[in-house]
């Protein structure tokens, strides 16, 4: 397994994903005075959601203490029982940690954890500090948290287009043809195509080809309704599925019809930033299921012969054979 400060490099080089800044995940910090007494800072722990405070001295601002409610509990009992007869008219900056881990708010969650488990054993799992013109603080528990979800959340979307990916298209496909199964509902699905991809690749490059369908994604995300499912099926293939109400078969192929012309116009348009030749168009082809009944390979496999079939009238258009 890499070291953290090799998983660090690489995170900062982009070599790997980052997720979002630790800043999200940090709640305000509620700051005193390092000359405060320990007496008056007491009461203010009785408030049971205040589980941290920062303390800062005035010869320093910039410079941060903390004082968690454990940290606080410990100090006061003392190794004897004596810690509140020894403490209590002592400053703040007594029962403060002045080293405790501190983070730039536009770090990510994933480098925020990796700094904080590089940490010694012993404090390994205290509080993270967030600077900011007015700091903020984060439990090791919650940015754990937040990184499992995060790294979830990446598992099922697409790197390039932020749709969801393949493997989370067919979990959701099936799970719809699961719920559909005794009612006299169907799925329908587009599947767009992009034109001559590998050639745009070619001529523009591997990242104005990812640019093309990152603006694809959003076009056709802003086209469609939100029950909708949109994600990257392949290379240069986008799909679009539905659950279709009750409605007879010859509706239920009309809006099928209706959902592919949708993403039709939503990519016929040349966005702004695109110039002459750098706007590729595209295909789409649609199905929908049998009520109560769909075949998620076998809706796929239809998809991909029926393009097949566009393709290769097209081609036979533009190229017709000489007899």
């Amino acid at each position: 397994m890499a070291n953290v400060q090799t998983l660090l490099r690489d995170l900062r080089s982009g070599a790997v994903p980052s997720t979002a800044p630790v800043a999200t995940v940090a709640v305000p910090l509620r700051v005193i005075d390092a000359e405060l007494p320990v007496h008056d800072v007491e009461p203010l722990f009785l408030d049971p959601a205040l589980v941290r405070i920062g303390v800062v001295d005035r010869a320093e601002p910039h410079r941060i203490g903390l004082i968690t409610r454990s940290r606080f509990t410990a100090g006061m009992a003392g190794r004897l029982g004596y810690g509140r007869a020894v403490l209590t008219r002592r400053p703040a900056r007594a029962v403060a940690d002045w080293e405790p881990l501190v983070v730039d708010p536009t770090s990510s969650v994933v480098e925020a954890a990796l700094l904080a488990m590089a940490r010694p054993a012993e404090s390994r799992f205290e509080d993270v500090v967030v600077r900011a013109d007015l700091w903020s603080a984060t439990g090791t528990a919650e940015l754990v948290h937040a990184l499992a979800a995060a790294l979830a959340e990446q598992g099922m979307r697409d790197r390039t287009t932020g749709l969801v990916n393949r493997h989370t298209l067919e979990h959701t496909l099936d799970s719809w043809a699961q719920e559909i199964r005794g009612s006299r509902r169907r799925l329908a699905a587009t599947l767009v195509d992009v034109r001559a991809f590998g050639l745009l690749n070619a001529v523009h490059g591997l990242r104005h080809g990812d640019r093309v369908l990152t603006t694809m994604a959003e076009a056709l995300a802003g086209a469609y309704p939100s029950g909708c499912v949109i994600g990257r099926l392949g290379d240069d293939e986008l799909l679009v599925a539905a659950v279709l109400p009750a409605v007879p078969d010859e509706r239920a192929r009309d809006i099928a019809e209706e959902l592919r012309q949708i993403a039709l116009r939503a990519l016929d348009p040349v966005p702004h930033g695109f110039g002459d030749g750098e706007w590729p168009q595209v295909r789409a082809v649609a199905t929908v299921s049998l009520q109560a009944w769909a075949d998620v390979p076998l809706l796929l496999q239809e998809l991909h012969r029926s393009m097949r079939r566009e393709k290769a009238e097209a081609a036979a258009v533009v190229s017709p054979r000489r007899v």
